[in-house]
């Protein structure tokens, strides 16, 4: 049966707050920076880029957000195991009629990140499927929380589990329902590229297809989205030239504040069709 945005709106909020408060209040989840962009020029594609692109792109989105939610579920745990029916997975995620093609959507991400290595489904006949969460960094391992692996790594693994914080807003705020897939995946890479210091960033259409795999299109409607959405600022910064260049050139920059998530609502809060 389909619900009003309110309805949808106030389920969503509900299965938020519920969610953090099993996530034992987390403020964050702790993304990789392995899982936003490539470790080496010569690298494969990131996982980010993997979950948006994969079957032809369709579904990209609904992957993505039901991974960075069990992300944010995980906080600190290692080896986490998720037992929830997908309509509650539906109901976080904003989507229509959660019980019914919601319900359906979740499944089939679920499926999805099975087949990839991302978790690892143990069914159960008559109940809902044991979710094992896998390595955001893509190796189809344990998943280990980055947090407390930094402080017991070795130097030369150390590399291997340094992470971004998405703020809990991105949830308890609704921004989950209101963000497309593009415009959440630049929000990871501009985390990434501030790595926790308070500077604009810039992003070329080569970095953007380099270092994250991701095409020109994505990167220019997900910047957009951001800065239509006040999560991000952009401003015009002049490229050095020389004494006698006949046209003034410039590039885009971009400041992003991750705090904003949590101070601010989405002014247009749609749902999520299956």
């Amino acid at each position: 049966m389909a619900s009003s945005r309110a309805e949808l709106r106030t389920l969503q909020r509900s299965a938020a707050k519920q969610a953090q408060a099993r996530a034992g209040g987390a403020k964050s989840a702790a993304v990789r920076y392995l899982f936003i962009g490539r470790s080496g020029a010569d690298a494969a594609p990131p996982p980010l880029a993997r979950l948006l692109r994969g079957s032809g792109g369709r579904g990209g989105a609904a992957r993505l957000t039901l991974y960075l939610s069990m992300l944010w579920l995980a906080r600190n745990e290692d080896r986490p195991v998720f037992q929830y029916p997908a309509l509650a997975w539906a109901q976080l995620l904003g989507y229509e009629d959660p019980e019914g093609p919601g319900a359906r959507r979740v499944q089939e991400s679920l499926r999805w990140l099975d087949e990839e290595a991302f978790v690892r489904l143990q069914r159960k006949r008559g109940v809902s499927s044991l979710v094992h969460l896998l390595s955001d960094a893509g190796t189809g391992r344990a998943y280990i929380a980055p947090g407390p692996a930094v402080k017991r790594a070795d130097r030369g693994q150390r590399d291997d589990h340094l992470y971004v914080q998405v703020p809990a807003g991105l949830w308890t705020n609704g921004w989950i329902t209101a963000l497309s897939g593009a415009a959440i995946a630049m929000y990871l890479i501009l985390l990434n590229e501030q790595r926790g210091e308070e500077k604009t960033v810039w992003i070329s259409p080569s970095m953007g297809r380099d270092r994250y795999d991701l095409s020109d299109e994505t990167r220019r409607r997900g910047l957009n989205e951001l800065v239509e959405r006040g999560l991000v600022s952009v401003a015009k910064r002049p490229l050095h030239q020389g004494l006698f260049e006949d046209h003034y050139r410039s590039r885009n920059v971009y400041d992003l504040k991750p705090q904003l998530l949590n101070a601010l609502e989405p002014t247009k809060t749609g749902s999520r069709s299956a």
